[in-house]
């Protein structure tokens, strides 16, 4: 049986009067969150927590995730915390560092609804944008727990009478999540709260679910907009995960552009001008193509392609689904 933290409360004497029984608010700072990912592939997410002290909050950290139900994120998933300003609570209790989450017990319920967690979840933060998208995909919420039991108090009244309050408590959830095999788009949902208080709507003790887009896709790079014409300004998204420049700091746009019948104008190395510009966990470069490859105003486009290279161009990623040449990049009709 794993061993289970518990920060307790050490009474004082008429000193220390218990902290005012209001609610205290949970949040997310950021979740940071690839869009893009290749099928069969790890992606790191990072959530951020906040706790904005309220009563004498106690219990393990529940922390949750919608994500599609092919997956087996509860068996391929890992998940970690860890707080940042914990020890300057009341207790002065230890900063938990890197502690794992374990899935939820099946046989665990909620306490306010009675339901599994996973249920619970479903029941009380539900699909999100999910609901809206033209082709459902089967998702569920899974549901982590910590192994410390925390503690984290608002204020405390001194002896002279005078209030100590204390500041909210930071934390962070860093996931690792395979994705599946099958290439979709989805949101993956995001919650956290006590399992000690549960889910209640009424008197909340658990962050509002916060929803992010991912396409898992064979294609690791996009066009934005999708439909666009060559003489007109866009951007190409890059996800590097799964990719040989995946953990690259920087990398660039490389391609060549076919015009004025035929002839051929060649970007092959990084420049501050084919620099892309990094978006959590994804690159992004927005150009107008006469001026990225130099070309003068009245010269006709005739193709693009495009690859991706490190900084001294040692890597790069080409389209090995065809031959390992340039990413064939299409207008689109007049």
């Amino acid at each position: 049986m794993k061993r289970i933290t518990k920060h307790k409360l050490l009474f004082g004497a008429l000193a220390a009067a218990l902290p005012l029984f209001v609610v205290s608010c949970l949040y997310f700072d950021n979740i940071s969150q690839p869009e893009r990912a290749l099928p069969g592939s790890e992606i790191e997410i990072t959530a951020q927590l906040r706790v904005e002290p309220g009563t004498n909050d106690k219990g393990r950290l529940v922390f949750a995730m919608l994500v599609p139900k092919a997956w087996n994120a509860a068996e391929t998933a890992s998940l970690s915390v860890t707080t940042k300003d914990y020890s300057q609570n009341k207790n002065g209790d230890p900063e938990v560092v890197n502690e794992p989450l374990e899935p939820m017990p099946a046989g665990e319920k909620d306490p306010k609804t009675g339901k599994p967690w996973s249920e619970a979840f479903m029941q009380v933060m539900g699909l999100g944008d999910n609901a809206g998208l033209p082709e459902q995909t089967e998702m569920e919420w899974v549901v982590w727990r910590s192994s410390t039991a925390f503690e984290i108090w608002d204020k405390i009244t001194n002896p002279d009478n005078t209030e100590t309050k204390f500041n909210p408590v930071h934390a962070d959830v860093n996931i690792r999540l395979k994705t599946g095999s099958e290439p979709l788009t989805c949101y993956l949902g995001y919650s956290y709260g006590y399992d000690s208080y549960g889910l209640s709507v009424d008197e909340k003790r658990h962050a509002d679910a916060q929803f992010k887009s991912l396409t898992v896709s064979d294609r690791v790079f996009s066009t934005t907009p999708s439909v666009f014409r060559y003489g007109d300004v866009f951007g190409i998204t890059f996800s590097p995960s799964g990719t040989a420049l995946e953990g690259a700091p920087e990398i660039y746009l490389c391609g060549t552009a076919v015009h004025d019948g035929g002839q051929r104008t060649e970007i092959k190395t990084a420049g501050d001008k084919n620099r892309m510009t990094p978006v959590e966990g994804r690159f992004e470069k927005f150009f107008w193509p006469k001026d990225l490859f130099g070309l003068p105003n009245d010269a006709v486009i005739e193709e693009l392609h495009f690859h991706f290279i490190n900084a001294d161009g040692s890597i790069a990623v080409m389209d090995d689904e065809n031959g390992g040449g340039e990413f064939f990049v299409e207008q689109s009709a007049e």
